[in-house]
């Protein structure tokens, strides 16, 4: 593996080699977590020595600090909320409900080391989690909650607490994901899932109609 690479002479501009120890940190902190990984292994893993992180980062939180920032940017949670808000006000719900599982699971595939990331950082309360959640889960799911609370209101979702149904919304795609990324032997195959998960979700958000009561019982109540 990596880790056992020796470190390597050569020059690499500053920016290459800055995020080449971002990378090498990335995979590190996802396999053994933030208290299990050293700077030492870090640089083994970069092959270079152990003085260059610390030129760098001269703290190991700020290396941690700098794969959320790389994170963030790849996040674009901004950009995902205002298409669903559009979406929302055309009336789209399948549409809304198809472009969450799809951006959940797509997420998940292609950067598996994310959610190990995730899940590390929560285990060891480190900051990590907590301030990626504040700053792109936060106002998606403060989005979500508005959204399915309108719903109600307009009599389009059934009536349950929001959200319990954000929840249910957000936990199909992100159970799909956590089973590719742990368990990736059994994955589902990719083939409709989308389209499978949110044709579920759907008619599990939609209220139910009302009955129709037959004319010979409406005058038997009068």
């Amino acid at each position: 593996m990596a880790i056992d690479a020796p470190p390597s002479a050569g020059r690499v501009p500053a920016d290459e080699r800055r995020q080449q120890l971002i990378d090498a940190a990335t995979r590190l902190f996802a396999q053994r977590g933030f208290s299990g990984t050293t700077t030492r292994q870090i640089a083994r893993a970069a092959g270079v020595n152990e003085a260059i992180i610390f030129r760098f980062f001269p703290h190991k939180d700020d290396l941690y600090a700098a794969i959320l920032e790389q994170k963030s940017a790849e996040a674009r949670s901004d950009a995902l909320i205002g298409t669903l808000r559009d979406m929302a006000a055309a009336g789209d719900d399948a549409g809304v409900i198809r472009t969450i599982v799809s951006r959940v699971i797509e997420h998940h595939r292609r950067d598996p080391e994310f959610l190990r990331l995730m899940l590390h950082s929560s285990l060891e309360n480190h900051s990590f989690a907590r301030q990626y959640r504040e700053r792109h889960f936060a106002p998606f799911l403060r989005f979500l909650f508005e959204y399915v609370r309108t719903r109600q209101e307009q009599g389009r979702f059934q009536a349950a607490p929001p959200e319990t149904l954000v929840r249910a919304i957000i936990g199909i795609p992100a159970h799909h994901g956590l089973s590719e990324t742990l368990m990736p032997e059994a994955a589902a195959s990719p083939v409709d899932v989308v389209e499978t998960y949110t044709t579920f979700i759907l008619k599990g958000l939609v209220a139910s109609p009302a009955p129709v009561v037959p004319p010979q019982l409406e005058s038997s109540r009068d």
